[in-house]
């Protein structure tokens, strides 16, 4: 059967035994989960056992592209790499943009499988289904800017795309990055490391082959029209000012974290705003394969303390963690920390919430100067975060314990460092804050997203609430309109976040960037436009209550992997910062109080037993899950 919209294989590639093997897709499995992160979690269940070592060589990483991946529709530049999470120790996810992704489909490729872990530190070379092996001695240990820029000249393409972790990676840093084209980063739950423990330096890939489409014409007018749609968003503050354009909103609303989350307000808000970056620091806008809206910045900071070489970077989630969440004073420091976080391979938000986690449990006298090294940790002292930071790259002193992220440092610690270390199920809490932004965000980040606490996967669920958009769910049951952020049960919020939910799902199952579908009904690939593109592209009638049933398929797909390795309900929490009361700003004595109640609604919406936390065996059966009913309610 020909597959249309699919390159129609997956790499596999054993690094133990340097075997590659060139594997057929399966169309009746491709029907069922459609592709991206959705096949990805199939293979994650069906060939990791229980309990392995996410640093051992029997964890696999796969990277994945979906059927919209690499053709004419917006914003369809993504990769997702899927692995058991080193930092958490469940299902673990990433995306980054660029070409990547494109760029492995052109190559051949839907999937690629990465298994078992070399003697020696190699990289894969992979053109037009030509793999290659290669000896990578010469590039461990250098930086991701480094590295990438001799394997472009190694390899004689300067077209071609590279995922490559840099010595955060090498070092086992529990939040390693996975570094895409230079600075796109596939950042959260430690993918790096997983990389680093196979000792798989680099991914080099191009191709020529196209992507062939069942109905040509009629999937081209279908881009076109929504890439009109999108195209009317570079104009708006994502595409003037980038994601950093959001933040002085948030911080009017009372929802900017600040201070280890001890408060949403910061009174220096304007210092660190898209304006600000954008009269003093870029140098020009950039955007991801085929995306009209083009967000990312590309940045420098030309001289003096802080001098930083040009670079993409300055994403809204970096400026708060590394510089707002420390109080610091300006742009400046903040860009220098991303900067050092990128060439070096580690994850912004986890770093940038391992600082002010250090300096909150310096200032209460849980570490000391003997711990740092002489660092007198304070709030708004850039030196003292730039120290820190390179202690974590370097895995130095206190930086060694810090590289393993704030849920193991906490208990390490001890004496109540536990109340403030900012987390969800081992992940750290980005920088959205559940009792500033929305009730919504509280329920996400307890239970929403599959690998911990987490904004963006599967989708921004205050966009509901906070935001008031309808995204053109009102049709398939989102609850209309919404009720006030802070209201906390009797107002179908379960109902709302399951919606919402599967309808951000399909990003990463068919291979879009989230914010293409994250605005209003008629600026976004909304349902409808999604179902008419992979109908049109695949050739199957895909209506779209039919992609909502491959989102949930795959989304419970994920919980249930998770409950294979031990969670239940008791682990649907917050930490225990996100229970207290705000201290001061626009928001002040906002808290979440109720969330047990919360998720027994959440759980009734999504058909999960409310005692366990696990979906119910109807349910499974319903998806046509039986097999993995069977394993989760084995024992009862």
């Amino acid at each position: 059967m020909k597959l249309y919209g699919y390159a129609g294989k997956a790499l596999r590639v054993n690094l133990s035994r340097g075997k590659v093997i060139e594997e057929e897709l399966k169309p009746d499995l491709l029907k069922l989960y459609l592709g991206g992160t959705g096949y990805a979690a199939r293979v994650l269940w069906n060939e990791l056992e229980k309990g392995i070592d996410p640093l051992s060589p029997e964890n696999l990483l796969i990277a994945c592209t979906g059927p919209l991946t690499g053709t004419l529709t917006p914003s369809s530049g993504s990769v997702e790499f899927c692995f058991k999470s080193p930092l958490t120790g469940i299902f673990g996810q990433s995306r980054a943009g660029g070409k990547f992704g494109p760029k492995l489909k052109y190559a051949g490729y839907d999937f690629l499988i990465i298994e078992g872990a070399a003697e020696k530190p190699v990289y894969l070379n992979i053109y037009d289904g030509d793999v290659e092996i290669r000896d990578a001695s010469h590039l461990w240990g250098k930086t991701v800017h480094e590295a990438s820029r001799i394997l472009l000249d190694e390899v004689g393409n300067p077209d071609a795309s590279i995922a490559c972790i840099g010595p955060g990676g090498e070092r086992l840093i529990r939040f390693a990055s996975i570094m895409v084209d230079f600075d796109r980063a596939a950042g959260r739950c430690g993918g790096g490391a997983v990389m680093g423990s196979k000792k798989l330096k680099a991914i080099v890939v191009d191709g020529c082959r196209g992507v062939e489409a069942a109905r040509p014409e009629e999937f081209y007018e279908a881009a076109m029209e929504a890439l009109r749609a999108l195209g009317v968003r570079s104009s708006e503050s994502l595409g003037r000012y980038g994601t950093l354009g959001g933040l002085l909103g948030l911080n009017e609303s009372g929802a900017l974290p600040t201070k280890n989350f001890q408060t949403c307000y910061y009174e220096r808000a304007e210092r660190f705003s898209g304006e600000e970056l954008a009269r003093r620091y870029l140098l020009k806008r950039r955007a991801c394969f085929s995306c009209p809206i083009g967000c990312g910045r590309y940045v420098w900071v030309p001289g003096g303390d802080y001098s930083t070489p040009p670079h993409e970077g300055a994403e809204y989630e970096t400026i708060d963690m590394l510089g707002v969440q420390s109080m610091l004073g300006d742009l400046r420091p903040a860009i220098r920390m991303g900067y050092l976080c990128n060439v070096y391979g580690i994850d912004t938000i986890s770093a940038g919430s391992a600082i002010a986690f250090a300096i909150e449990a310096f200032e209460r006298g849980l570490i000391s100067e003997e711990d740092t090294g002489g660092i007198r940790l304070s709030w708004g002292d850039a030196e003292a975060c730039l120290a820190l930071l390179e202690m974590i790259i370097e895995r130095r002193g206190l930086g060694d314990l810090l590289a393993e992220g704030v849920r193991r440092a906490a208990e390490k610690i001890g004496r109540g460092a536990e109340e403030f270390a900012c987390h969800g199920k081992g992940l750290e809490i980005p920088a959205h804050d559940t009792r500033g932004t929305s009730k919504s965000l509280a329920i996400q980040y307890a239970i929403g997203n599959p690998r911990g606490a987490c904004h963006i996967e599967p989708v921004w669920s205050p966009l509901w609430d906070f935001s008031g958009l309808d995204l053109g769910l009102r049709e398939f049951g989102l609850p209309w309109p919404p009720p006030s952020r802070f209201e906390e049960t009797g107002v179908r919020r379960g109902e709302a976040c399951r919606i919402v939910w599967l309808y951000g799902e399909l990003a990463s199952i068919l291979g879009v960037c989230r914010f293409a579908l994250q605005a209003e009904e008629g600026k976004s690939l909304n349902l409808r436009r999604l179902s008419t593109l992979t109908s049109a592209l695949t050739g199957w009638s895909l209506k779209p209550e039919d992609l909502l049933l491959a989102s949930e398929r795959v989304y419970n797909l994920k919980r249930c992997f998770n409950v294979r390795e031990g969670v239940s309900r008791r682990d649907d929490r917050l930490p225990r910062r996100m229970l207290d009361p705000l201290r001061t700003g626009p928001t002040k004595g906002q808290r979440v109080e109720r969330l047990d109640a919360m998720l027994d609604e959440v759980y009734e919406a999504l058909g999960w037993d409310k005692a366990t936390g696990k979906p119910t065996r109807e349910k499974l059966k319903q998806l046509g899950l039986d097999d993995v009913a069977e394993a989760v309610w084995r024992s009862g």
